[in-house]
């Protein structure tokens, strides 16, 4: 079982490796690769491991383009994890005000760089917040995160590693996604 601190180790590289790959990100996979063997969950630094070897050999051009193709011109695989929910219509921003009220309660300030539902900051929401607020938050969106699983499996893309680590550390938290329909 994971302690707090490697629960913290987990989301905050997992949150870092699905950022924009530019050199600055290049130059912080090292680091992350130390870190994340502290973690004691073999699958977890299974995948990330596995992860960062691939994308390290990947030119930064190529990595930066492929980044882009997935996430920003996927519309089922981007990383905003409401937009399969209601697309950019109205409800979706109920949905992003209910998120960033959900962060402030934890005591977790947002900025307005970033939507509330972009998944990067959602983990570092993980990382810093208290159980009781992450629990909650994953279970009503690990349906979502799931999906965004399955079409980058469906498209054999590397960052499903990634995918697959988020959902073992849901497993060590005790995240057990909400049936679709329920909410």
């Amino acid at each position: 079982m994971m302690d707090q601190e490697q629960m913290q180790t987990v989301f905050l590289c997992i949150s870092h490796l699905l950022s924009y790959p530019d050199e600055e990100w290049a130059n912080l996979l090292d680091d992350c690769l130390e870190a994340i063997h502290t973690v004691q969950n073999d699958a977890i630094v299974n995948n990330i491991t596995t992860f960062i070897h691939h994308i390290q050999t990947i030119p930064a051009q190529q990595r930066m383009e492929q980044y882009v193709e997935t996430f920003d011109f996927g519309k089922k695989t981007n990383l905003y994890v409401t937009y399969m929910n209601t697309g950019e219509q109205r409800e979706r921003g109920l949905e992003l005000l209910q998120l960033k009220q959900r962060y402030k309660a934890a005591g977790f300030d947002t900025t307005d760089q970033e939507l509330p539902d972009y998944l990067p900051l959602m983990l570092e929401f993980a990382a810093y917040a208290e159980q009781q607020y992450v629990v909650p938050l994953f279970e009503t969106y690990a349906n979502n995160i799931d999906e965004i699983r399955k079409q980058l499996a469906a498209i054999e893309s590397p960052y499903t590693a990634i995918f697959d680590a988020i959902f073992l550390a849901f497993e060590e938290l005790g995240v057990k996604p909400i049936p679709k329909g329920s909410v």
